[in-house]
């Protein structure tokens, strides 16, 4: 289930980043990836419990639920606080590129 909610994830990402890509401050690029990467991960772990005698996709755990809950909130807080630290730093870059104009022109 995680698996699948990922993926879901991932795709909506894509599809977004893909129509506002030209929107640097959005940092959909980033979202995309982790989701891509959370994708991969579960991926993974769904192979290695098919290799041990597992089902492939398991939905009768009712914690898978909340392990794809977390792996939906983890992403979006995530990129929320990536995008928050890079747009707060093009800013503080911006500021110090005027300050230092507006010294040079005295």
């Amino acid at each position: 289930m995680y698996f699948l909610t990922t993926l879901v994830c991932a795709i909506i990402a894509g599809v977004l980043w893909f129509f506002y890509r030209y929107r640097k401050a959005l940092h959909l690029d980033v979202l995309t990836i982790t989701y891509g990467a959370a994708t991969l991960m579960w991926l993974i772990d769904c192979i290695f419990s098919a290799a041990g005698g597992e089902p492939f996709l398991s939905f009768d755990d009712p914690k898978d639920g909340w392990i794809a809950l977390a792996s939906f909130v983890g992403g979006i807080f995530f990129w929320l606080v990536l995008s928050f630290i890079l747009n707060n730093n093009k800013k503080a870059e911006a500021n110090n590129l005027t300050k230092e104009s507006f010294s040079n022109n005295r």
